[in-house]
């Protein structure tokens, strides 16, 4: 839902009704946008639109975990993600608090039947920790207790990864893969131009889906931060090509 965020803002209806025509059985919530929670879980009975994760902003594993739960079961949802790391939490204190945190929420959750993970860090990617990259540090089981990778293939890419051999590090832990694409030119920040609709870019999407359905990925997220032909028609084109690899796969 991040990618219809301000659609959702201005007409939450009118957004979830252009989702299910084009064809989406399920969504991953990224807030209420300014919408009532309760309302938004009626629309989303409405449309018959299932809830395959929530993202959650960083602060609220600190220090709302109860109202996160309360969310998660109006939505009928216990796969959550820390969304973001916080710019100021960016550096290795924060990644190292992050963790602790996440690990506490899931040490308390996990009995309830809920998975807590981590989005794919963005900018802050090839950031170490202890010789491990970000997310590898983070999801590093802990006690038996591990977070879940959210991996991003757009993310990834800027990076400087290969999507296709990153996965497969997170075999059977990643229940949400968040496909964008990548067209290669232009600068690595520069989104606006090398952020692609999914199966027209560079990235092997094919290959990637490939891998996912074969190694636990349960949902695959099309996102689209930013569209130059209109967000739905951008999502739909993303959606149409995943479509067209059922029969191949």
């Amino acid at each position: 839902m991040y990618s219809v965020r301000k659609e959702f803002a201005e007409d939450a209806e009118g957004t979830l009704r252009k989702l299910k025509e084009i064809g989406f059985e399920a969504v991953q919530l990224d807030g209420m946008r300014g919408n009532d929670p309760i309302q938004v879980a009626r629309l989303l009975e409405k449309y018959q639109l299932r809830v395959a994760g929530m993202h959650i902003k960083h602060d609220r594993f600190f220090n709302d975990l109860d109202g996160i739960i309360e969310e998660a079961y109006l939505f009928g949802c216990k796969t959550i993600y820390d969304k973001y790391i916080d710019d100021e939490e960016q550096n290795e204190q924060g990644y190292r608090k992050t963790k602790e945190v996440l690990l506490a929420a899931a040490q308390k959750l996990s009995p309830l039947g809920f998975r807590v993970g981590l989005h794919n860090p963005e900018y802050d990617y090839n950031n170490d920790v202890d010789g491990r990259k970000v997310m590898d540090y983070i999801t590093d089981p802990v006690n038996g207790i591990c977070i879940y990778p959210e991996p991003d293939t757009y993310w990834m890419t800027v990076a400087g990864e290969n999507p296709v051999e990153t996965i497969k590090k997170y075999s059977g832990r990643a229940p949400i893969l968040h496909l964008k694409d990548y067209r290669s030119g232009y600068d690595v920040n520069d989104m606006e131009n090398n952020l692609m609709e999914v199966g027209s870019g560079d990235i092997d999407i094919r290959s990637v889906v490939k891998w996912g359905e074969a190694n636990g990925v349960e949902y695959y997220c099309v996102e689209q931060d930013y569209s130059r032909i209109g967000i739905f028609e951008s999502l739909k084109r993303g959606f149409d090509y995943l479509v067209s690899l059922e029969e191949e796969l």
